[in-house]
């Protein structure tokens, strides 16, 4: 599995730490996916000519 390393404002992440309930890696794999998939329903639209 490959890994990315984002960097974040000082004051996002201790607001996210108010929140230890939330696994914020599962959290941004999820939408990391979904937007790749609108993405690419999107690309599917234009190439069919429908957009």
């Amino acid at each position: 599995m490959a890994t990315l390393t984002v960097s974040i404002p000082d004051e996002l992440k201790k607001r996210m730490d108010e929140h230890p309930e939330i696994n914020w890696s599962a959290f941004l794999k999820e939408r990391f996916a979904r937007k790749v998939e609108q993405l690419r329903k999107f690309e599917e639209l234009v190439n069919k000519g429908e957009i």
